[in-house]
């Protein structure tokens, strides 16, 4: 009980207090929001958000950021969208064909943040402009139709009244909870976020473990590209364009420092949840577009201005001892 209970500290605490807030603000404002039928809407719409926001964990965890994880979801449902309609491949070798590329992308995000020592913030925004370019090439800017009967099913589909895409989330998420507590790999992402010199001293071959928290990423966002495309059921060069902004919104505001080494798995997926439920929440009340781009601008300066105070008194008591 108490490991569970120390999960539930600072941040975390503060970011499930700020849901709940949320959460009741709406429902007062709206008497069809604290609904069954629109809960599971908010899960399910913020299925592949979470799963790309525990992806981009084992980046973070390590003071990097990955930038191209929108662009990459727009690059493999455009590649799959050409693979079935297209090339008239059968839905396996097509996830296979997408599984093949997400890794080919997630080692070139890796091997350009750690041999070609660009920074990741630069390194990530650059490739994601590559793949954009690729995507709107592919497809000549226009959208893919004409799926294979039964690729809907992952986005679309439910076992009993459980969504699909809710439960891999869940599943994505107990599997992350489980290495980064449970496993050695876990236990040293968060050492090397911490001290890299001093964890490579320590015997750690910090290159490896850079470049595979980004095809780690790269696989979450796999996952999230085969749920979107099988939910919107259409190749749109413009599906994960700004998606990264939204997952980095996310797991700041759940605690994430930018700096490395410090952050939990629930923390995040209470400040995934936040998002889906402000979003939501904003829509039920007629909130347009341009207003839900300010609310989520400001909650991102907002966990920044967090995530900047913490990262001053963590400072301070050092130099203190």
């Amino acid at each position: 009980m108490k490991r569970i209970l120390k999960q539930f500290r600072g941040q975390t605490i503060s970011i499930y207090i700020a849901l709940i807030a949320v959460v009741i603000l709406f429902s007062a404002l709206s008497p069809t929001f604290f609904t069954a039928s629109n809960i599971i809407i908010v899960l399910r719409q913020v299925s592949s958000l979470g799963i790309m926001a525990l992806g981009m964990m084992y980046v973070m965890l390590l003071g990097n950021v990955d930038l191209s994880v929108g662009c990459e979801v727009s690059l493999l449902g455009i590649v799959m969208s050409y693979c079935m309609v297209e090339w008239g491949l059968n839905i396996p070798a097509t996830i296979f064909i997408c599984i093949a590329l997400g890794l080919v992308l997630g080692l070139l995000n890796g091997f350009v943040v750690t041999y070609c020592k660009i920074p990741s913030i630069i390194a990530t925004l650059g490739t994601s402009w590559i793949f954009q370019g690729i995507s709107y090439t592919i497809c000549n800017a226009q959208p893919i139709y004409g799926f294979p009967e039964g690729f809907s099913v992952l986005g679309q589909g439910s076992v009993g009244p459980i969504p699909i895409p809710i439960i891999l989330f869940a599943f994505c998420a107990l599997f992350t909870s489980f290495v980064l507590n449970k496993t050695v790999y876990g236990r040293t992402l968060y050492a090397v976020g911490s001290n890299e010199e001093s964890a490579r001293l320590s015997g750690v071959n910090t290159k490896f473990i850079q470049i595979t928290s980004y095809v780690i990423c790269s696989c979450f966002t796999i996952l999230a590209s085969v749920i979107l495309l099988s939910r919107v059921n259409s190749g749109q060069p413009s599906t994960g364009i700004g998606q990264e902004m939204n997952v980095l919104t996310s797991i700041v505001l759940g605690g994430i420092c930018f700096t490395g080494g410090d952050g939990q798995v629930s923390g995040s997926i209470a400040g995934v949840l936040v998002i889906g439920v402000l979003q939501n929440g904003l829509v039920m009340l007629g909130a347009g577009e341009y207003v839900q781009l300010m609310v989520k601008g400001l909650i991102l300066l907002f966990a920044l201005s967090i995530d900047s105070v913490k990262q001053f008194i963590k400072s301070r008591q050092r130099t203190a001892v």
